[in-house]
């Protein structure tokens, strides 16, 4: 379920919650994208030259238990990112971690999960 809300409500989440630099390694490299993980809520941005918010849901529901993102929430930054919100449907498999995703040349995702 993709749902878009308040942008300004949205930036000033993501300003409190998820890594600085993500957002700039995205607008460098469209085939990237981080987000952190904290209290139940994944929050951070995507290029939308790169990634759609389908895509991105799909990357992060291994963050849940039972796979399944229970609301998504995008928005577009004065940056042309799209900043995100998500929170999985039965809760999260951590209580903190950060997530990065990058599309590998042959159509492949890497991630990496940095946290407990």
């Amino acid at each position: 379920m993709t749902r878009h809300l308040n942008l300004p409500a949205l930036l000033a989440c993501i300003g409190l919650t998820a890594c600085g630099s993500a957002g700039d390694i995205s607008q460098r490299n469209p085939n990237y994208f981080g987000a952190s993980l904290k209290s139940g809520v994944m929050t951070g941005t995507y290029n939308p030259a790169g990634f759609t918010g389908e895509v991105v849901q799909n990357q992060l529901k291994s963050m849940c238990v039972g796979e399944r993102i229970g609301s998504f929430k995008q928005g577009r930054t004065s940056d042309g990112l799209m900043a995100f919100e998500a929170r999985c449907a039965s809760g999260a498999t951590m209580s903190r971690a950060f997530i990065e995703v990058e599309r590998m040349p042959n159509g492949n995702f890497s991630v990496e999960v940095l946290g407990s």
